[in-house]
């Protein structure tokens, strides 16, 4: 069972080259926090490789050797020699954060981080997949430090406020944001009540504007969803966020008030999210049945189940790729399991294990992989993935193609520029014909 004090668990996306950042600006503050601290991490990493000859023989190699009086020792002198020699002034929270993410890394778990307090808050909106803010995803540029608008989301504070793509945040109120960093900036806005207003530089228009805004909640859509032709609807899942439940469930009733006979479930792309996300959807599609079971270290299970009939009545495909990964593959794995529907695409992405991220007395948080998951069949999907029912590879990208389907004003359909949603139109259509006869 799940410790006590450990935050929900959580399936994250695979491992990206700029770490965890998510759509929104505290996300890219993540985002940017994790590209520089992993560097960081990874010389204590090589560090600690190098030392690792030492380490064998004062400890059976644990993580007792966290503890241990050598370590307690090399410290000191560290400390010392810093406080001696070093020329620069010392940074004390960045010192113990990047202490930290180096332990992260020594777990040789890709999964593994540590968030101080002010990142452990954007990791949980981003699961949460709402928060309270602008609306808005910043950047900021490394060698300059310019902060950039890399996207405006619809019906926020930041939409309303007119703020666009490409716009160069200058100034908050009479503060200028030169030498600013993004994480201040994040704290700057969020620690504002009431109107505000954002200077920016517009390059499209080579002018300065000052915007009025606010802060509202915002909340991220993670499903969309549409009608396709011969009555088969569409519902494209981003990422299993809690938010994304009561969307999954918007949107099938949507579907369902337009006489949906067959649902497609798009995965492609989808990193992940949370577990217990992953299961409260596949509730609404699976009858009461075992989803998913994780195995810890000591071999002790855990079983989840749905435990309601289902909302989501008719026939159902599964479409998947490379980039559908944990949380994604719980759910493929489960319709694959009890056959509730062809799972069309190409193998996922591999991952079935499970984190966890537990807090820590000062706020900051620790988070490492805990168990494993399987399919109810037994799946082990760690390294294997799903493979589908239907093999569709993915359409490249051909410009010219797409150009003279403009051109010519043809159907992107038509042009068969998605071939595995085609196949999933085709396969659903054969069914619904093949049950109309019986």
């Amino acid at each position: 069972m799940p410790e006590k004090n450990a935050i929900p668990e959580e399936l994250p996306e695979k491992p990206l080259p700029d770490g965890f950042g998510k759509g929104f600006a505290a996300g890219v503050l993540a985002t940017l926090f994790t590209g520089a601290m992993f560097f960081a991490g990874w010389n204590a990493g090589q560090h600690m490789d190098n030392q690792a000859g030492v380490a064998e023989q004062e400890t059976e190699n644990g993580a007792e050797i966290l503890t241990d009086g050598a370590t307690l020792q090399k410290l000191d002198e560290v400390q010392s020699l810093i406080e001696e020699y070093y020329l620069n002034d010392v940074d004390a929270d960045l010192l113990s954060t990047y202490l930290f993410k180096g332990i992260a890394v020594g777990l040789d778990d890709v999964y593994a981080n540590y968030y101080s307090e002010e990142e452990l808050e954007s990791v949980l909106d981003s699961s949460r997949g709402s928060y309270t803010g602008i609306g808005a995803m910043l950047a900021q540029d490394a060698q300059s430090g310019t902060i950039t608008v890399n996207e405006v989301y619809e019906d926020t504070p930041a939409s309303e406020a007119g703020l666009q793509v490409g716009d160069e945040l200058l100034a908050i109120d009479d503060t200028s944001l030169t030498d600013v960093q993004l994480s201040d900036l994040v704290s700057m806005i969020k620690s504002k009540d009431g109107d505000f207003s954002i200077t920016v530089y517009r390059p499209v228009e080579e002018k300065e504007v000052v915007l009025s805004i606010s802060l509202g909640d915002v909340e991220l859509q993670k499903v969309s969803h549409e009608m396709k032709r011969d009555g088969i609807g569409y519902i494209k899942i981003d990422e299993f966020t809690e938010t994304a439940v009561d969307q999954f469930r918007e949107a099938a009733e949507d579907l369902e008030d337009q006489d949906m006979q067959a649902l497609i479930v798009d995965l492609r792309d989808n990193p992940g999210g949370l577990l217990t996300s992953v299961c409260d959807i596949l509730d609404e599609v699976l009858p009461e049945k075992l989803l998913v079971y994780t195995e810890d270290k000591n071999g002790e299970r855990e079983e989840y189940y749905s435990d309601q009939s289902r909302t989501v009545d008719c026939e159902i495909a599964v479409l998947v790729n490379g980039g559908s990964a944990s949380a994604s593959e719980i759910f493929a794995g489960a319709m694959q399991d009890y056959d509730r529907g062809p799972i069309i695409g190409t193998k996922t992405y591999g991952k079935g294990i499970v984190q966890r991220t537990f807090p820590l007395s000062d706020g900051s948080a620790f988070k490492m992989t805990v168990e494993k998951y399987y399919t109810p069949n037994g799946q082990d999907i760690n390294g294997n993935g799903i493979t589908p029912d239907i093999v569709v590879e993915e359409a490249k990208d051909d410009t010219e193609n797409a150009t003279d389907a403009e051109n010519t004003g043809e159907d992107a359909a038509e042009k068969n520029e998605d071939p595995v949603l085609e196949k999933a139109l085709e396969v659903l259509k054969e069914d619904l014909a093949a049950a109309e006869q019986e």
